[in-house]
Order: structure tokens, then sequence, then C-alpha cells
């Protein structure tokens, strides 16, 4: 039987709770903790009392609780009370302005800026707010990025100046680390270079020289010379590895899944880790292997059951293989060296800041391939998505010109003498190691015998062209399937097929 509480008792009850709660982070765990105030029919008072505490300092309890207990309609209402009681506090005010961040996907600065005394106020507050968390959890970093792009060029090196005013060391370094490497080819990526040189920072430094291994060229001596100024304050050694150890230590590696590559090379990466508290910091990236990273998100405390989820809906069937942390940073670390780095992936690569790279190496002998075995490995799971499509390059274009030009029964001929148009030097490349590329990935699924096949495909040119062959072959079918030439679709079928 429930017992209504009053006012009183009620109070009684929240105080407990912020008592008992006051280092705790995972609330999911105590819900032994909120049985009492759950069982009240009447929330209203609950809500009341909980906004009478928006002084406190544990302000990430008193969200948990608001939420918990009012309506998303009810909070925002009562939230903008807040902000526009000319009797609130600037704290009361900012805290709201904080939750409304949360919440309310069309509230803005300049709005809620009118109703403060101090309206540089709320933009500081919200600064600090960020800095204080963003080591731990890259959606703070995120938020500041996100805020970063909605300005012009000219107020983000303003904004970066004023946080050099305003903050120093391993605080400061943190949120401007992923605006450096993403942005290194723009005056804001410049900007934030220059003051990670003079901010005495051990992040910094650490950043800043591995960032020599996939920054432009024609940038290596600005960072070493902002390497020089930082070793000249006196931070001297690279760490790195030890550095977010101690970071991280919360936490370990939990799930780390890769695809195989399809036919433009793209993969679909999953990165996790679980705390002492079970929850997980869950990453996912697509890269391909002309681009590089290519796009990114990640969350920073879901459960278990959520990220297992996610894990299986990202795939959608597609199968993945689940490989070790420190092979699957090789590969992503050799991604990040293509192109300029998204900045949701600029903020989310600490994740695995603390894992060493590992290059996965295969020495099987060489031996001669069977064409039974050849045969097997053009029918497996992964060339399913071996194929070119329509607009895939000028040179494939030209191609399917000519097969439009000659009967399907003269396809293999048109094939052989284009094979090297097509996959021109680089593209022949690209092409072979990703062979390798898969085959390493066969290696981890405990599929040993295909890994060897195609490791031997990967160092024999006559095996891998055809294997190219077989690509081509696919690409035609494909191309006259989404036409729906029928008579075409046929013959091919007939040709290569039946």
């Amino acid at each position: 039987m429930n017992f209504e509480l009053n006012p009183f008792e009620i109070k009684t009850e929240i105080n407990k709770i912020f008592t008992e709660l006051r280092d705790v982070k995972d609330f999911e765990n105590r819900q032994d903790m909120f049985k009492s105030l759950d069982s009240q029919n009447d929330k209203s008072i609950i809500v009341k009392l909980l906004f009478r505490e928006v002084n406190n300092s544990n302000t990430y309890l008193l969200k948990y609780l608001l939420t918990r207990y009012c309506s998303k309609d009810e909070l925002t209402e009562k939230l903008w009370e807040i902000i526009k009681n000319t009797l609130s506090s600037n704290q009361a005010k900012i805290f709201a302005v904080d939750f409304l961040r949360e919440i309310d996907s069309n509230w803005t600065y300049e709005e809620c800026g009118q109703y403060f005394s101090n309206p540089d106020e709320i933009i500081e507050a919200d600064t600090k707010r960020i800095l204080d968390n963003a080591i731990l959890n890259p959606e703070v970093q995120i938020d500041f990025l996100d805020f970063l792009h909605s300005i012009s060029e000219k107020d983000q090196i303003i904004l970066l100046e004023s946080l050099a005013n305003d903050y120093q060391n391993d605080e400061l370094a943190n949120m401007l680390i992923p605006v450096f490497f993403s942005m290194h080819n723009n005056q804001t990526g410049l900007k934030a270079l220059e003051i990670l040189g003079e901010s005495k920072s051990q992040l910094a430094l650490n950043a800043l020289t591995e960032s020599l291994e996939f920054i432009d060229k024609n940038l290596i001596p600005a960072v070493n010379r902002n390497i020089s100024v930082l070793k000249i304050s006196g931070i001297r050694e690279v760490n790195t590895i030890t550095y977010y150890k101690n970071i991280l230590k919360d936490s370990k590696p939990y799930r780390f899944c890769i695809t195989y590559p399809d036919g433009h090379g793209n993969q679909a990466i999953i990165i996790s880790r679980k705390n002492s508290s079970g929850k997980i910091q869950f990453v996912a990236i697509v890269i391909d292997d002309y681009k590089g990273i290519r796009d990114c998100f990640g969350f920073n405390e879901i459960s278990e059951f959520e990220c297992n989820a996610i894990i299986d809906r990202f795939y959608k069937g597609e199968r993945a293989i689940e490989i070790e942390a420190e092979f699957l940073k090789y590969i992503v670390t050799k991604a990040e060296k293509l192109s300029v780095m998204p900045y949701e992936y600029a903020c989310w690569r600490s994740i695995i800041a603390d894992i060493p790279s590992k290059e996965p190496v295969l020495n099987f002998k060489l031996r001669d391939i069977t064409n039974t075995e050849l045969e097997n490995i053009l029918k497996s799971d992964f060339t399913d998505y071996w194929f070119l499509n329509e607009h895939y390059s000028d040179e494939f274009e030209h191609f399917l010109e000519l097969t439009k030009q000659v009967e399907p029964s003269e396809y293999d001929k048109i094939i052989d003498e284009n094979l090297e148009d097509v996959f021109f030097l680089e593209e022949y490349k690209i092409w072979t190691e990703r062979i390798y590329h898969t085959a390493i990935l066969k290696y981890f699924a405990g599929e040993n015998k295909d890994s060897e096949i195609l490791y031997n495909i990967y160092k024999n040119k006559q095996l891998s062209r055809e294997l190219l062959k077989n690509i081509l072959r696919k690409s035609i079918y494909e191309y006259y399937y989404s036409k729906k030439d029928i008579n075409r679709i046929k013959s091919i079928e007939n040709l290569w097929v039946n």
C-alpha cells in the first residue's frame, strides 16, 4: 500500500536523496532511492520543491530528478519562468539555460540573454561548463564545435582568443585540439595551433606530435615550431598512452567491430568502452580507402542493452567482425592520414587514445591457388558488395559505353582489353590493398583458409587480375539490372551465372 507524503516528508526525502547520491553519477543503479517519491500520485509538490534546489551544486542530480517527475512541456515552461523572472539570480538563470540546451532545441542565446543583468555571463558560464566536462565527455567538445561552426570565421578567432585569455593548460588544450585537427586547413585551425603552442599543456604536446602523422606537409614546420615552444615552457616528454590511461582508467574496451569493405571501400566501425558503472561510451565511424574518415557519431553514456541494439541497427544485418582494439586503432589512424577529419571524429578519437596501435601482418606461405579455391572466393559473402556503380569513375562510365556497343557474348573480351583502363595504377593499388585488408579481416573472423587464399591472390598479379575481372562482370550485370534491360540481363545470366 502506498502512503501519500506531506510536503515536509517529501522535502526530507529529497534532502536524503541529495545526501546519499552526492558522489554518484549512475542513478539507474540506485532506483531504491526513488521508491518513495515514485509512489506519490501527485508529483506537483515534488516538482515545486525540486525547483527550490536550483542553487544546489549537484545540478546533475537535480536535472535527473526534474526529468523524472516533470513532463518536458511543463519543465520547459518552468525553466523559462526562471529565466524571465527579474528576481531570479543569474546562477538560477544559468542553470535554467543550461537545462534548456538539453531539452529544447529551439532556444537561442539571444532570446535568453535579454533576461540577464549581464548577458555575457550566460556564455561565460556555458563555456566554463563545457571546459570542466570536456576531457571525459566528447559530446561536450562537440557542443563547442557545433557552436564554433555556427559563427563566422572572424568570430571563431575572437572566441578562441577569449578562451586563451581565460583558461590554460590541459583544460584549454582539450577544447582546441579538435579545432586544429578538423580545421587545420583554415585560419581558425591555425589560430588554435598558435594557442596550443602557448598553452603549457602536456595534452597539447601529445596532440601536436601526433598531428605530424596526418596534417598537410606544408603545416609541418608550423607544428614543429609550436612543439618547440611547448618544450621551452618545460613540457618535454610525449606520453600520450600513459596520459590517457590515467584519464580513461575507469573504463575498458568493450566491443570493437568492423565490416568488410564494399565496392567503394566503405567500412562501418564500432568502438565502445564500458565503465565501472556498466555504462557504455560508444562511437560509430564510417571510413573508406579514398578519403579516410567520412562520418562519425557517438553517445557518451548508454546502457549495454542500448549499445548492442544500436550496433544491430547500425549494421542492418551486414556481417561485422569483432577484432582486437590495437588492430582497429591501426586501421582508424591509417584512415586519418587520407584527408581532414570531421570535427565529430576529432572529438571522439580520444576514446582509443590509451590503446597502442598495432599493425596486423599476415605471413602465409605463397602457393598455387586452384580454380575451385578462386571460384569459392569469388562467391564469398564480402564480394556481394564488390561492384562499381554507374558513376564510379569517368573510366568506368567510358567502359559502360563500350558494353552498349557490343553483344554480351563480347563482354569478356571487352573486360580483358579495358581492365587496366578502369583499374589504372592508383586504382589498382587501392583495390589490391583492399584484397589484403579483407584477408586480414577473414583471419580475425577465424576463416584462415579464405584469409590464406586472399593473401595469395594479393601477392599474385594474375590472380588479382582475375578477381578484378569478376568485379567488372558483376558491375555490368548490376548496371543493366538497374536499367531493367531484360534482354541483356538474360544474356548475361546465361553467360556468367547459369
